[in-house]
């Protein structure tokens, strides 16, 4: 355990959590409601946690009216979370980029919905599952509207079945996508498999998975390198829960020699700087 104590003992916001209301065979998700987020979030000392969408259009059994919009209904389905504990559970919404979604006036007016009437608190983008690259021109609307919204974006970063070859959410189409923009966001999973991208970009990059990958792949102390050359101002405590548990993190934290006051910028100030819509303290 590092000298300036345990991973444990420190409250957190995890940046990067899942509502699973409906368990599905052909996925890794199992069936996780909001109070079982809630009670590990007690027992790991996690003040407040980001529900980040799931974004399958075909995941949540929808009534006929809503599933002509999935979108919409997620946002909903989303905010009905939120709603169950507002100050510890803060959801984001979801996006997509086919039908009416194409048109720039539904795009912003969705994300005002979703930020304004509903009370979600930033953005989730999954290129993967969108089956485009992050830096395509369908998704500069989305981003267009985050601006507008001035909340937090949050890119998945990772490969999966949809883009084995990570030709759609690398760490490296990310921030073309970001360039020149004032957009606060954050690459999530450490960039999996190409991490080492992140280390050339900016803004935030959250732990969830990616982590755990390094971790076992090249040792903790390898971990707390790149950490630091990442930037400790920039790095997210996220878990992707409940895919991963909060004590798969506890033994790599704890096995680390971060300082007292790498691991609270880790675990809950930098997050704080991300929700307020603020950038990295070294941007």
């Amino acid at each position: 355990m590092s000298s300036a104590g345990s991973w444990r003992s420190i409250p957190k916001i995890d940046v990067h959590a899942h509502i699973v209301l409906h368990q599905r065979d052909d996925t890794d998700l199992v069936l996780h409601e909001p109070k079982a987020q809630l009670r590990l979030m007690e027992k790991h000392n996690v003040r407040c946690a980001c529900i980040l969408p799931i974004n399958y259009p075909e995941y949540f059994p929808l009534r006929p009216e809503r599933a002509l919009d999935w979108l919409r209904a997620n946002n909903e389905i989303q905010a009905d979370i939120m709603r169950t504990a507002p100050e510890r559970l803060l959801a984001f919404a979801d996006c997509r980029i086919d039908g009416a979604y194409a048109l720039r006036e539904r795009v912003h007016s969705e994300l005002r919905r979703a930020i304004e009437e509903l009370g979600l608190r930033g953005l989730k983008i999954h290129p993967s599952n969108l089956k485009t690259p992050a830096d395509d021109g369908r998704l500069r609307q989305w981003l267009d509207a985050v601006d507008a919204q001035r909340v937090p974006v949050v890119f998945h970063s990772n490969p999966s079945g949809s883009d084995p070859q990570f030709d759609e959410s690398a760490p490296r189409t990310i921030y073309r996508a970001i360039y020149g923009r004032s957009t606060v966001f954050t690459v999530a999973h450490m960039g999996g498999a190409a991490f080492l991208e992140t280390l050339g970009g900016d803004g935030y990059v959250g732990t969830s998975y990616g982590l755990l990958l390094i971790a076992d792949l090249h040792g903790v102390d390898f971990c707390e390198r790149l950490l630091r050359r990442i930037g400790i101002d920039r790095v997210l405590f996220g878990t992707d829960v409940p895919i991963f548990s909060y004590e798969d993190y506890e033994r790599v934290f704890d096995a680390m020699g971060l300082t007292r006051e790498e691991m609270e910028k880790i675990a809950y100030r930098n997050a704080e700087r991300m929700l307020a819509g603020r950038p990295p303290l070294d941007s």
